[in-house]
């Protein structure tokens, strides 16, 4: 079953050149696919009352083009199954004026009480019906990611109160706002707009921390990225620019 939700691109979905943000992309995905779970009675409530709570692991995004302002949209998701303690979902964003961003990504099932991933219970698979429909050929959960790297470049990043979610971390699509201002404030003159991103979630930032760092390197043609501190690395990844 396929979910839709629709959008109007606003001014606070761009950046100062009127070219949507990434972070903005990315948790409108994020918001279709907790409407998704909500919505058959799966959701955030329900599962926190029982100690219980996905993770993203992994998301690829890509984009064809990238929205206008005031442009209409429409994000459309879908469970693609699940394996043990491990979920698949897929994304697009489309408009009457053509396809915009496609996504796959990888959430991990976890059971807060016993700290630690469970297999996901019958009750809760029973409550999606899955399409086998997905956007890339090479599985995101196959992807082996760059793991710590020597940055040529890197930026240092204050937490705030906003950027952490109900479950005390920080949310998943402010890693990708870390990401862009490092990528379009370290290269020099006019960065082109971002094709694709790959980012693995390692470990959550919780609120103990007050800053984090990101960093790039560059690799045949794609900026392959940590997000860290001294010891722990929080996400990995790459970012591959439009030609």
């Amino acid at each position: 079953m396929k979910i839709e939700q629709e959008h109007r691109i606003g001014l606070f979905d761009i950046d100062y050149q009127f070219k949507p943000q990434v972070q903005s992309i990315a948790r409108l995905f994020q918001e279709c696919s907790t409407f998704h779970s909500d919505s058959v009675g799966a959701g955030t409530e329900f599962l926190i009352e029982r100690g219980l709570i996905w993770f993203l692991n992994r998301i690829e995004i890509e984009f064809f083009r990238y929205p206008k302002l005031f442009e209409d949209v429409k994000v459309i998701t879908w469970s693609r199954g699940f394996k043990r303690f491990k979920g698949f979902r897929e994304y697009l964003m489309t408009s009457p004026a053509g396809d915009i961003a496609r996504g796959t990504s990888v959430w991990i099932f976890f059971d807060v009480k016993r700290n630690r991933i469970s297999k996901i219970p019958q009750d809760i698979l029973d409550c999606y019906h899955n399409e086998s429909e997905k956007w890339f050929a090479d599985e995101i959960d196959a992807w082996k990611p760059c793991g710590k790297i020597s940055p040529e470049n890197q930026m240092d990043f204050s937490l705030r109160y906003s950027d952490f979610d109900v479950n005390g971390h920080v949310n998943n699509t402010i890693y990708f706002s870390f990401l862009e201002t490092l990528y379009h404030q370290s290269i020099k003159g006019l960065a082109p707009p971002v094709k694709n991103v790959k980012i693995r979630y390692n470990s959550e930032i919780d609120q103990s921390k007050k800053s984090v760092r990101a960093g790039w390197q560059k690799s045949d043609g794609s900026y392959l990225f940590n997000i860290f501190d001294d010891s722990n690395l929080y996400a990995d990844g790459e970012i591959t620019p439009m030609g």
